[in-house]
């Protein structure tokens, strides 16, 4: 029974260390916010766009936003606010818009068919997007406490 207890108080030291690890850090979590809020502002413009067909899933920087809210504390949400409203992130929008207009145009410049074109354009997006969602899961369980 003695040699049972040691490794089960072991593994409940670790889990509580570990645990205790996961504090509030508005930096990081700024940091994972921003690259999930524009990538999923880039999702939900290409499927308004001309490769929106390839794309079988709904994307809503709305309610990407509201999600980030529930995470924030209220120092950080009034900041969060601020930046929504700034003339950074509007220009952000719209480079985004930029992106795939420009990318879809230079494509078929280049002699490209649409369906080629996009889907380079979903395949470079989808790449990017499970990496911000990654960060974004990562930093929602490690920094939001």
């Amino acid at each position: 029974m003695k040699k049972l207890l040691l490794p089960f108080l072991l593994s409940l030291g670790l889990i509580a260390s570990s645990t205790s690890l996961a504090e509030y850090n508005s930096h990081k979590l700024g940091q994972a916010a921003g690259g999930f809020t524009i990538i999923n502002d880039i999702f939900e413009k290409l499927t308004k766009s001309e490769c929106g067909y390839v794309i079988n899933k709904s994307y809503s920087l709305n309610k990407t936003l509201n999600e980030i809210f529930l995470y924030l504390n209220n120092k950080d949400r009034e900041e969060f606010i601020t930046f929504l409203e700034s003339e950074k992130f509007k220009n952000d929008l719209a480079e985004n818009d930029s992106f795939i207009s420009g990318t879809i145009n230079a494509g078929k410049k280049d002699g490209l068919d649409v369906k080629t074109i996009c889907g380079m354009l979903v395949t470079i997006a989808s790449m990017s997007y499970q990496e911000a969602e990654k960060q974004w899961d990562y930093a929602k369980q490690h920094y939001s406490k």
